[in-house]
């Protein structure tokens, strides 16, 4: 349900309609009157119109370059996320590999679980 939220930014007071909730709306405005006296502190602009355009492109920029970024690591995650996919199915297919080499008693003097064969068959020798 939309409410009146009255907020203050740069000195004077201005009645917002939102569905927001009031704190997340004053908080916005905050930052808004913030960025503006910064702008108004750093600049000769003393024409508050001024301020706020100058104010509006700062944070538009500070949004472009978080987007950007979000960006970045949403297409470094997808790699990640590919590359540890394709170890997955490397690993499932060698592990496929060597259950088939088991079954059939073929396990190749290469396999990983040829020396465990091997000292297996010593060992016996030594039992007897």
């Amino acid at each position: 349900m939309k409410k009146l939220i009255e907020v203050e930014i740069y000195g004077q007071t201005f009645t917002v309609t939102s569905e927001d909730e009031e704190t997340y709306v004053k908080s916005l405005a905050a930052y808004v009157d913030h960025f503006m006296r910064q702008v108004g502190g750093s600049t000769k602009a003393t024409i508050p119109l001024r301020v706020a355009i100058m104010a509006a492109l700062g944070i538009a920029d500070e949004y472009h370059k978080l987007m950007s970024r979000e960006e970045e690591n949403r297409q470094e995650t997808e790699y990640a996320a590919a590359r540890i996919l394709l170890r997955l199915e490397q690993s499932e297919r060698e592990e496929r590999s060597h259950d088939t080499e088991r079954v059939n008693g073929t396990i190749s003097p290469h396999s990983s679980v040829a020396p465990l064969v091997s000292d297996r068959k010593k060992d016996s020798h030594f039992s007897s």
